[in-house]
């Protein structure tokens, strides 16, 4: 996989390094406590809006071990990654979702015919808690390759747009390949709430979009066709792989549909 621009990668690595809530920070100690953890990254609405109202949304990107989920539910998450779970602690409630770092970073290219990764991290986010100066630098490249990796679909699928109207455009294409109890506009709502961000985003990623081969007619029409079965796998898995799974799907879907403040995917 190609590195990302290092213009890219440094704005990146600096808003990932930014001081977040508190609390998320300490919700993310908790989780690495568990083996393997190499990083945690904090996104979602609850980073977004600033408040722990809510239910916080996290990565766990590991390494090595299973991440104490068991044997059956670490080789489910290596088939087909991320593993997400409902975590409770101190009074705080978290979706909490477990990848290994590799797989992280490979699902966050151009290559990949899943857009669940990118489609996410080319949002705001943050690295609440890193192992090392290396897992910290890995999980900062992985996000900006998905950066990359956005902005070149964006302007594959609406060459004659800029900036915001081509984040917007993208958003549009991304939730329709997913299978979410999502409110028209969503991908608007994201745009609109981090405007100036997404415009030095596509500023910064000019050079991978000038460089990008072109795509295949067929080649969105692919990534559509995978996404749904993938998705759909994502909540059979859920169900059946851990303790909680079906109350698990109960609660997604009625988090989506009763909150409308939420903006992230």
């Amino acid at each position: 996989m190609r590195a990302p621009d290092p213009a890219l990668t440094a704005f990146i690595a600096d808003e990932l390094a930014r001081p977040t809530l508190p609390e998320a920070g300490a919700f993310a100690a908790h989780l690495a406590e568990r083996p393997g953890t190499a990083a945690v990254l904090f996104y979602g609405s609850c980073l977004q809006r600033g408040t722990t109202e809510g239910v916080l949304d996290f990565y766990v990107l590991t390494d090595g071990g299973d991440w104490g989920q068991g044997a059956l539910a670490a080789a489910a998450g290596r088939v087909l990654p991320p593993n997400v779970y409902v975590v409770a602690w101190k009074g705080l409630r978290a979706k909490v979702a477990v990848t290994r770092l590799a797989d992280f970073g490979a699902r966050c290219g151009l290559e990949t015919l899943d857009t669940t990764f990118w489609a996410r991290f080319c949002q705001r986010a943050a690295i609440v808690w890193a192992r090392n100066d290396e897992a910290e630098r890995a999980a900062a490249e992985a996000v900006a390759t998905s950066v990359e990796t956005a902005a070149i679909w964006a302007a594959r699928l609406a060459p004659g747009l800029q900036g915001a109207a081509a984040w917007r455009a993208l958003f549009a294409r991304t939730y329709r390949v997913e299978i979410r109890p999502e409110r028209k506009g969503r991908g608007d709502a994201i745009v609109d709430a981090d405007e100036a961000r997404f415009a030095r985003l596509w500023a910064l990623t000019s050079p991978a979009r000038s460089v990008a081969p072109p795509a295949s007619a067929n080649a969105w029409r692919a990534r559509w066709w995978v996404g749904k079965p993938l998705h759909l796998g994502r909540l059979a898995k859920g169900a059946f792989t851990y303790e909680g799974g079906v109350r698990y799907l109960i609660w997604k879907i009625r988090r989506h549909r009763r909150d409308p403040s939420r903006q992230t995917r």
